[in-house]
C-alpha cells in the first residue's frame, strides 16, 4: 500500500516538474523572442510578415500563451541569424549583447560598400564625361549631374537593405529622401541641358509624399 502510493508520488512529483520545465521553456522563449523583435526595431505585424505568421500568433508567443513548434523556432532563428539553442537560452540576452554589437558594424560595413559601388559608378561616368567632353556636347558640359543622380539610386540601395534589417519607420524616411532627390535630378537635369525651367515637377512630389505617408499608417 504505502509502495503504491509512493509510486504514484513519483508520477505525480515528475509531471509537475515537467509541467514547470514547460511553462519555464515558454518563458524563456518568449522573452527572447521579444528582445529579438525590439533589438531589431520590428513591430509584432512586421515580424509576423517576414516571417509568414500572423501577428496574432507573435503576441501569443510572446505573452507565454503558447509555444512555436520545432519548425517555427528554425525559422524565427534562421530570420534573426541565430541558433535554435539560443531562443531557449534564457541567458540569451545577457550574451548576445556583444554579438548584436558586432552583427550591427557588419550590416553598416554592408551597407557602406553597396553604395559606394554606386558612387564609384558615377564617378567613373564623370571622368568619362570630361574626357569626351567635347564629343557629348551639352551632356559633357554637366558631368555633374552624374553624382545627383547617384542621391535616388543611393536610397534605393538603402531601402533594399532597410528590407531586411531595419523597420517600417526608416522605409518612410527613405522613400521621401528618394522622391524628392529624384525630382530635383530630373529638374537640374532639364534646367542645364535643355535649358528647361520646369520647376513645377515638384508639385508630383506632394501626392507621392502623401500617397506614402497614407501607405504607411494604412499598413501599420
Amino acid at each position: 500500500m504505502w509502495e503504491f502510493d509512493f509510486m504514484h508520488l513519483n508520477c505525480y512529483n515528475f509531471l509537475v516538474n515537467r509541467v514547470k520545465t514547460m511553462e519555464n521553456l515558454q518563458t524563456i522563449i518568449a522573452n527572447n523572442l521579444s528582445y529579438l523583435r525590439r533589438k531589431n526595431n520590428l513591430t509584432q505585424q512586421e515580424l509576423a510578415l517576414k516571417i509568414n505568421y500572423s501577428d496574432n500568433a507573435i503576441s501569443r508567443w510572446e505573452r507565454g500563451e503558447a509555444t512555436p513548434t520545432i519548425e517555427t523556432l528554425e525559422i524565427i532563428a534562421h530570420y534573426f541569424g541565430i541558433k535554435v539553442s539560443d531562443l531557449l537560452d534564457e541567458n540569451y540576452q545577457s550574451k548576445s549583447t556583444p554579438e548584436n554589437k558586432g552583427k550591427l558594424v557588419q550590416r553598416i560595413f554592408v551597407m557602406l560598400f553597396s553604395i559606394s559601388i554606386v558612387w564609384t559608378f558615377a564617378l567613373v561616368g564623370f571622368i568619362y564625361t570630361l574626357t569626351f567632353q567635347d564629343q557629348l556636347g551639352a551632356y559633357g558640359d554637366h558631368a555633374w549631374l552624374l553624382f545627383i543622380f547617384s542621391l535616388p539610386i543611393t536610397c534605393l540601395v538603402l531601402y533594399f537593405y532597410n528590407r531586411m534589417w531595419g523597420n517600417r519607420m526608416y522605409h518612410l524616411i527613405i522613400f521621401s529622401f528618394f522622391w524628392w532627390t529624384l525630382l530635383t535630378a530630373f529638374y537640374l537635369y532639364l534646367l542645364f541641358v535643355p535649358g528647361v525651367n520646369l520647376w513645377l515637377i515638384f508639385l508630383l512630389g506632394i501626392p507621392a509624399e502623401l500617397a506614402q505617408v497614407l501607405w504607411f499608417f494604412i499598413r501599420k
